[in-house]
């Protein structure tokens, strides 16, 4: 089965349910240029994700190979994804390459997404249709298979509804002298959006008269040309404005499935989130361990007491035999060890201040991570081993990590050391400064207080 899915226009909160569904189902995924690389994120490990995005003016994939390759997939796979920027169906080929792998013994289906022409313009403030000003609106290519021009210029000139234009990021003044060479009032309003809901949107508003004095050299494709007095409502009803923290770009890193509360931080906050999850616990222990000979066993995470417990089943050994107190690291560890029916005496913060405040003629063991450094007598009950991930393309404005070694795996990969890095405990502080971290900021032990200082920082 094909399915020719709409990626929508960039914004990620503007991708349908139906598309994330699919993406996490997929075998194999051939995407166009446009499409926003994190939608592939949600695809499986195992997924075979493939660019076949065609750009003017550079090397671009043939569409007689996208078309061969597509009734290849669906021969090797059982679900293949043809992700398209905006909707399949409005420039972009879509129903060309569903009726050629229906002639050719495919299945397939549409699924459709939000265009730029209407998604992407509304939310930079352009409405496409307005009351008494545009009762409907007309969709134009600048751009023809066969390289000629076939706009009939003197309708465009005597249009009153609103008009867009995709694909003109080279014809902008061209478009606006035909306009006043065919009649059209040099007053009439236009404007022209560069990335419209990327973070690096850009909008410039004018009239055909003084379009044509403009430097439009910084907008560059994805370009849309609006013309019509819609355009004059753009600065009142511009998204971007009123978010306190647009085109801020975060990496949020995990070494569990365990979630960031981020899922709104785009639709309220204007923040791009990015989530990588950078290693995954494994859970292995020392054979030689007895519990028995501690007074005091103290918990550094939600892993610990995963693994330890793992290590009290296989060794065969019940947890109400155990006398010891239990201290933890934590308040999700707490929580962890309470859905265990352990109840701890003692909870701190962090590392340091558990070494502060703990008794010292206690006989204390700490259960961590096989890498994990510490003074104190432990036991090693699992390791984190690294995933396989990319760091995001665009530039980054804050990273987020929950324990030192996101931060020594984040440095593998050559992350820039003068992004500000978000984390918490003393553990993680000292990695960052040991790795050369120019901005660290210690936040609240969780991951809600990680979030919550992130924006605190960019909001002044």
């Amino acid at each position: 089965m094909i399915w020719f899915v709409g990626a929508g226009c960039y914004h990620p909160d503007m991708l349908t349910i139906g598309a994330k569904k699919l993406l996490e189902q997929a075998d194999c995924v051939l995407y166009d240029h446009l499409v926003n690389l994190e939608f592939l994120e949600y695809t499986k490990e195992e997924c075979e994700c493939i660019c076949v995005g065609k750009r003017g003016h550079h090397p671009s994939f043939l569409q007689e190979d996208i078309l061969t390759l597509l009734v290849e997939k669906d021969q090797e796979y059982s679900q293949v994804v043809r992700l398209k920027g905006g909707d399949p169906f409005l420039f972009a080929r879509g129903s060309e390459e569903m009726r050629y792998v229906l002639e050719h013994g495919c299945d397939c289906q549409y699924v459709p997404g939000i265009s730029s022409a209407i998604g992407a313009l509304g939310y930079a403030g352009i409405p496409v249709t307005q009351r008494h000003t545009a009762t409907g609106f007309i969709v134009h290519t600048m751009h023809y298979q066969d390289g000629k021009d076939h706009l009939n210029y003197d309708a465009i000139a005597h249009e009153k509804n609103t008009q867009i234009f995709f694909m003109g990021s080279h014809k902008i003044k061209y478009l606006v002298q035909k306009c006043l060479e065919h009649g059209m009032h040099p007053d009439t309003s236009i404007a022209v959006g560069s990335h419209l809901s990327y973070p690096n949107q850009k909008v410039i508003c004018s009239t055909l008269k003084e379009m044509s004095q403009q430097d439009v050299s910084r907008c560059s494709a994805p370009l849309l040309i609006v013309i019509g007095e819609v355009v004059k409502e753009q600065a009142l009803l511009n998204n971007a404005s009123r978010l306190t923290c647009y085109s801020r770009q975060v990496l949020f890193c995990s070494v569990d499935m365990t979630p960031w509360p981020i899922d709104d931080l785009l639709l309220k906050k204007g923040i791009f989130t990015h989530t990588r999850q950078v290693a995954q616990p494994v859970y292995e222990y020392e054979k030689t361990w007895t519990p028995e000979k501690y007074e005091v066993l103290v918990f550094s995470s939600r892993h610990a007491v995963k693994g330890f417990f793992k290590a009290l089943r296989e060794e065969r050994i019940d947890i109400r035999s155990l006398s010891q107190k239990f201290y933890c690291i934590g308040q999700k560890t707490k929580e962890q060890l309470e859905e265990k029916g352990v109840f701890c005496q003692q909870v701190f913060s962090c590392y340091k201040d558990l070494i502060e405040q703990i008794n010292e003629t206690e006989k204390i063991c700490y259960i961590k991570a096989e890498d994990v450094e510490t003074k104190l007598p432990s036991f090693s009950c699992y390791k984190m081993a690294e995933m396989k991930f990319d760091l995001p393309a665009q530039p980054l404005d804050a990273i987020a990590v929950t324990c030192p070694q996101a931060l020594k795996i984040l440095d593998k990969k050559g992350i820039d050391k003068n992004i500000p890095v978000f984390c918490f405990g003393h553990k993680s502080r000292e990695m960052a400064e040991r790795l050369g971290f120019s901005s660290i900021h210690v936040c609240p032990s969780s991951k809600e207080g990680i979030v919550h200082e992130i924006v605190s920082y960019f909001e002044g």
